[in-house]
């Protein structure tokens, strides 16, 4: 019996959107709601320097927050996305690079 809650392992690209950068550097930033209604995942990474998140509405510090590491790829819900705050975890400025896909 095939399982119907087995997601398209291979989502499309969503369709007519640009990929985002984000600046991270001592001051929190999100990507809020800036992603497309037909999007249902993003794959981001992170560029340059280590990033901290947090996903509960807190604000990320240098002490608060998951570790994003520099030179890896993640990939999120929309929803989770969304819902991140981020600020550099050293000296140096990241980048954030994402896409957005669809199934």
């Amino acid at each position: 019996m095939p399982n119907s809650y087995v997601t398209n392992l291979y989502p499309k690209p969503t369709p007519g959107v640009a990929d985002q950068t984000l600046t991270v550097s001592t001051g929190v930033v999100q990507f809020g709601t800036a992603f497309n209604n037909l999007t249902r995942y993003i794959v981001l990474d992170v560029q340059d320097a280590d990033v901290r998140v947090t996903y509960d509405d807190s604000d990320p510090t240098t002490t608060n927050g998951h570790i994003l590491l520099s030179g890896r790829s993640y990939t999120w819900s929309k929803q989770a996305a969304a819902a991140a705050k981020f600020i550099r975890d050293g000296g140096a400025n990241a980048i954030i690079h994402a896409s957005e896909f669809t199934d």
